[in-house]
């Protein structure tokens, strides 16, 4: 029965690749580290991971080095028979990641796409690309051997002080950021809770595709995502028993 289970478990884990959509392409790469607090009351609890924002042309790509490495290996395991042995060796070269999801941009369509996987399901929901609003100062200075200008703004209940350069001529941010002219190199909120720091920006001798998994993702809104994530998170297996059945049109 333990056997069983296990099997049944990688089945609906185990990524199923189906025909894949060559998009747009990616002609730079920006690699920021995200530097969190996890406890607002304890100095000791920050931690850190190296995000990846692909972008150029009409959209950009934004998530974590590890989900974008581990996205490479599990496409590499695709023709691979489906048994508990590959699933172990696969998983054994899996980087470990706290953000497991993609954020696309879209000037054309001016939205924000913000997907993710719980288990077997593929996960997404929409956002106008609505540019904040920027108060941008006349204060410059150098970071990361960059000229960078002061602006603020206010997004999901936080204060927010960024410094952006003209030097990098990108007109895209990290995260869910837009509205700014030019690159952001460094961005946190005003406790530093949240701190997202430029180390390192190049251009692709050859342009990458924007590769998309034609999955039939459901279509669901932010607030009830959240809770089928609340609800994954404190109940894994009786998360399982609901693959499918919440998600709003």
């Amino acid at each position: 029965m333990k056997y069983s289970f296990l099997f049944l478990f990688i089945i609906l884990i185990f990524p199923c690749f189906q025909a894949q959509e060559l998009t747009d392409n990616f002609k730079y790469k920006a690699i920021y580290k995200l530097t969190w607090q996890i406890d607002s009351t304890d100095a000791e609890s920050v931690q850190s991971e190296t995000m990846l924002l692909f972008t150029g042309g009409a959209s950009s790509r934004f998530s974590s080095e590890g989900q974008h490495i581990g996205d490479s290996i599990q496409s590499a395991y695709q023709e691979r028979e489906k048994t508990p042995q590959s699933f172990r060796e696969m998983r054994s070269k899996m980087p470990k990641t706290e953000f497991n999801y993609y954020i696309g941009k879209n000037v054309d369509s001016r939205k924000i796409s913000y997907r993710e996987k719980i288990i077997k399901d593929y996960y997404e929901y929409i956002e106008d690309l609505s540019n904040l609003e920027w108060d941008i100062l006349t204060e410059t200075k150098k970071i990361a051997g960059f000229k960078v200008q002061k602006a603020k703004t206010n997004y999901a209940g936080r204060h927010y002080t960024a410094w952006f350069t003209s030097e990098i001529p990108i007109p895209d941010r990290p995260y869910k950021f837009n509205g700014l002219p030019e690159l952001i190199v460094k961005i946190a909120d005003e406790k530093e809770f949240y701190v997202f720091e430029l180390t390192g920006f190049k251009s692709l001798k050859n342009p990458i595709f924007n590769i998309e998994n034609k999955e039939e993702y459901l279509k669901t809104d932010k607030s009830i995502f959240l809770e089928i994530k609340e609800e994954y998170n404190a109940n894994p297996i009786g998360a399982m028993e609901q693959i499918g059945k919440r998600a709003k049109g």
